[in-house]
């Protein structure tokens, strides 16, 4: 019975809290500041991410995130500052004349507590600020809420001309299913999956399938928390166009003229160019070296030779294995492994059927034009040894293709450590 009295007033204690907590959340503390994000290909600010600041207990401004996701107050409460600060936003921005966009985030939460029959407040405020509506980016800004409620809010969105962007792409459970239901104009890569990836590894190559996913999907990505100059450079092996950061601005309490990053961008993407033509360069003669030694392995088995001869050269240039298919994609000898301790056969593929490899069709193809012509694969990680390579494929005759997996160095710049 103590104990069930002592627990009563601790929960009387915390709703009184609560309560009290609630009661102090003014939308008026609460101001808009804004983060540049940056075009590459004119080096300017192309638009603004909105960020809810405040002033802490020192009258400091700092951010105010954690308070959309503060359980200790209600979701009505939370919602009427983010939209208290959207407003500030999107007036100041009309004032402000400047060109480029303005996004806004909008928590999916926000977009359950909407009726069916109500209209997007956002869209309200946009039309009665006079605002263009195309110059207006929603940022979808966490993998919650309901699919359905969100896809035909965006389709509202869309109807009266905004674009729709997926913020933190990457992060938490998979989003794929929302990229096919909301047909996003833009993804935002998930800044720590983006860090990580600049690292290198498994994470790097998530990340660089995630942005050919993004062009096929027909969307803009945009990498943002770059803060070096070397993140800089892995957003631009992703093919991201546009990137934010504190490398180029941390957020503004106003808008600034765009032209001012453009110096800046310059000389990074000069960087870039330096690096990555250095890079290219190296991969360029390795495979020269790489097509030499793979010329001379076709060389010898044409000629009734064998390879124990290449060995050396073969593990040299890096080359892994070599087999023969025919031309309908079929193997049919063992894998030749090239080892520290010499070329060991392994039987287990013979039969397997290759033809489903994007060389291997290319090959077929080529051999109307150039039948002696060398073919380079894409590089990718061997699943056998785990390193990064590319295959070489070339016909051995009218019937047998002959095909070289080679280890490589992987170009994309990485932050080096």
């Amino acid at each position: 019975m103590a104990f069930d009295n002592h627990y009563s007033k601790v929960v009387r204690l915390d709703q009184a809290l609560l309560s009290t907590k609630q009661n102090q959340l003014n939308p008026l503390q609460y101001f808009p500041h804004y983060q540049p994000i940056i075009y590459l290909p004119s080096g300017e600010i192309a638009g603004y991410e909105t960020l809810a600041r405040t002033l802490n207990h020192k009258q400091r401004v700092s951010s105010a995130g954690e308070l959309f996701s503060d359980i200790h107050y209600s979701l009505s409460d939370r919602r009427e500052v983010d939209r208290s600060v959207r407003k500030q936003a999107l007036q100041h921005f009309a004032q402000s004349q400047r060109e480029g966009f303005l996004t806004l985030n909008i928590v999916p939460d926000w977009v359950d507590m909407l009726g069916r029959d109500l209209c997007s407040p956002t869209i309200e405020m946009i039309q009665q600020i006079g605002i263009d509506p195309s110059r207006v980016i929603i940022e979808i800004t966490e993998a919650s809420g309901n699919i359905d409620n969100l896809q035909r809010v965006v389709k509202e969105y869309h109807r009266a001309g905004l674009r729709v962007a997926i913020d933190d792409f990457g992060a938490g459970a998979s989003q794929i299913d929302r990229i096919i239901a909301l047909e996003p104009d833009i993804i935002k890569l998930d800044m720590r999956l983006f860090k990580e990836a600049t690292k290198g590894g498994l994470s790097a190559d998530v990340v660089l399938s995630i942005s050919e996913l993004v062009q096929r999907a027909g969307c803009e990505l945009i990498c943002e928390g770059v803060e070096t100059e070397q993140e800089f450079h892995f957003g631009v092996e992703c093919g991201a166009r546009y990137m934010q950061g504190w490398l180029f601005y941390q957020a503004q309490p106003d808008f600034l003229v765009a032209q001012m990053s453009q110096a800046k961008v310059k000389t990074l993407l000069g960087s870039y160019l330096k690096r990555k033509s250095s890079r290219t360069s190296a991969t360029i003669k390795h495979n020269v070296a790489v097509k030499s030694s793979v010329l001379a392995l076709k060389h010898q088995l044409q000629h009734g030779g064998n390879a124990l001869s290449l060995e050396r050269q073969l593990a040299k240039a890096g080359i892994l294995r070599y087999f023969l298919c025919r031309v309908d994609g079929t193997q049919v000898s063992p894998n030749f492994e090239v080892t520290n301790s010499g070329i060991e056969e392994d039987e287990q593929y013979i039969g397997f059927n290759w033809s489903f490899r994007p060389y291997f069709h290319a090959l077929v193809a080529m051999d109307t034009v150039k039948p002696q012509q060398l073919i380079l694969s894409k590089i990718y990680r061997d699943s056998s040894s785990q390193e990064m390579c590319k295959t070489f494929s070339t016909y051995l005759s009218k019937d047998l293709v002959l095909l070289v997996d080679c280890k490589v160095e992987d170009d994309t710049l990485l932050v080096e450590e």
